[in-house]
């Protein structure tokens, strides 16, 4: 799809498998990376996972979609930050628990650009060399939550 620029915040096993997805199915016309390991950004890049690595405020500001694919313990400190510098994005994350963030969002102005998500899928394996082709073709993903959604 032209112009949809996602950016993926975390490129190991989950966001780098995302990544092979939407370049797969051509969802993305760019794909940013913001990775706090180093190591793991370049490996994305050099993978061809990411277009770009980019500071946090540079991929949410150019971003349609945003993708948190990070440990559920930062997600809990992240998601509040990301949900106040959005305007028009829609903001989904693929972490494995919920009720907790959805508790530390519930009253968020921004709560409804938020969808949390937990894809039915992954392994023992972690960080961008470990992202698995079609590790999302026909499984299923959980959308929670989703009448807190627009």
């Amino acid at each position: 799809m032209e112009g949809k620029r996602v950016a993926i915040i975390g490129v190991g096993l989950i966001g780098g498998s995302f990544a092979l997805q939407l370049r797969e199915k051509q969802i993305a016309s760019t794909i940013t990376g913001v990775e706090s390991n180093v190591g793991y950004a370049e490996k994305a890049l050099e993978m061809g996972l990411v277009d770009e690595i980019a500071g946090l405020e540079d991929a949410i500001g150019n971003a349609d979609l945003i993708v948190m694919a990070v440990p559920v313990d930062v997600l809990n400190i992240l998601l509040p930050k990301v949900l106040d510098k959005i305007d028009r994005q829609v903001v989904m994350d693929m972490g494995s628990t919920k009720s907790q963030l959805i508790a530390i969002v519930k009253d968020h102005p921004n709560r409804g650009r938020y969808v949390a998500t937990h894809p039915m899928w992954g392994t023992e394996y972690s960080g961008p060399q470990a992202a698995v082709k079609g590790a999302f073709e026909n499984k299923a993903v959980i959308i929670c939550n989703a009448s807190e959604s627009d």
